[in-house]
């Protein structure tokens, strides 16, 4: 089963001088880290929102909260408790926390099958974390329209995958504090707008806002769009 982790940041973690390099061959040797990246820091991040005929970018995440994610990993695991196992032995459960999640694919039509990631060189230049807004007005969101926004975006190459989550009810949240291991049911942060999924989206900064602008997802909710952390040369 696929699960996803978030890496996210926290006040309250313990400073590490652990190299997550380590942790990665460990994972990859063994088949169940399938890829992962880290993200620019939230201040350079973008929300999207589209509100009856309006689209409403603002500069900054969602909310200022001192917990943010800061990378993600996907996992191929046998279980929870596989997936539990690999998030507690990465740095930052110590310096950080982790956040797990399980994927739920979804069926959108002939076509719109995940493109394949591209392990830790994604050919993607950002990252969209879909979340609920429940300051939205209600918005039906039909599959067919999702169908028909993938279809757009592997045409015009904007579209380069994504990941759709079981609710956040289903989040497991791991740390490490003085050295014993924390394992808790919910995500990162006890926010009301939690994750709903991930989108990889290529093109420029413009490029990138113009099309989640047109998302089905973004009339119900918002995305925070996040730049990776590598050299695009």
């Amino acid at each position: 089963m696929k699960y996803v982790l978030f890496i996210a940041t926290d006040p309250a973690g313990e400073r590490i001088d652990e190299n997550p390099e380590a942790w990665v061959e460990k994972w990859n040797g063994r088949g169940v880290r399938l890829e992962g990246m880290p993200l620019k820091p939230v201040e350079e991040t973008s929300t999207v929102r589209a509100r009856g005929r309006e689209v409403l970018v603002t500069d900054g995440p969602f909310a200022e909260t001192a917990e943010w994610i800061a990378g993600y990993d996907l996992l191929e695991a046998a279980d929870l408790d596989e997936a539990i196992e690999v998030a507690a032995s990465h740095p930052m459960a110590t310096a950080g926390r982790i956040e797990i999640r399980p994927v739920e694919p979804l069926d959108h039509g002939t076509g719109t099958d995940n493109v394949p990631h591209e392990g830790d060189a994604p050919a993607s230049r950002f990252l969209a974390i879909m979340r609920t807004d429940p300051a939205a007005p209600p918005y039906p969101v039909d599959p067919a329209a999702v169908a028909a926004w993938i279809q757009d975006g592997l045409a015009s190459g904007r579209y380069l995958g994504g990941e759709h989550l079981s609710p956040v009810g289903d989040a497991t949240l791991v740390r490490r504090r003085g050295g014993e291991l924390l394992i808790t049911d919910g995500g990162y942060a006890d926010v009301p707008e939690w994750v709903t999924g991930i989108v990889f989206v290529d093109g420029d900064r413009e490029q990138a806002l113009e099309y989640l602008g047109r998302c089905p997802m973004a009339r119900s909710g918002l995305a925070e769009l996040r730049e990776f952390w590598r050299d695009f040369g």
